[in-house]
């Protein structure tokens, strides 16, 4: 998982990551392979047809929540050995 992570960010690929809190699944993906059921709309790049875009909200927004590194420590860790 890294290297495929590292590989797409070396090559300035563009890529949607998730991972779950438990970090035990995640899902990675250059946009132009994404899941037809994923859609996205970054700055103008899109994978979204004209009605899926109309059928979106017309705002979004994701919230920050800066986590404490000593309570993420050990997901990371594990993470790192994946």
């Amino acid at each position: 998982m890294l290297n495929q992570l590292n590989q797409l960010g070396q090559n300035k690929i563009p890529f949607l990551f998730v991972i779950d809190f438990e970090v035990k699944n995640f899902y990675i993906a250059p946009f132009d392979k994404l899941d037809s059921q994923i859609l996205f709309s970054i700055n103008g790049f899109s994978n979204a047809t004209q009605y899926a875009k109309n059928q979106l909200p017309q705002r979004f927004q994701l919230k920050k929540k800066p986590l404490v590194l000593q309570d993420t420590r050990p997901r990371l860790t594990v993470l790192s050995r994946k």
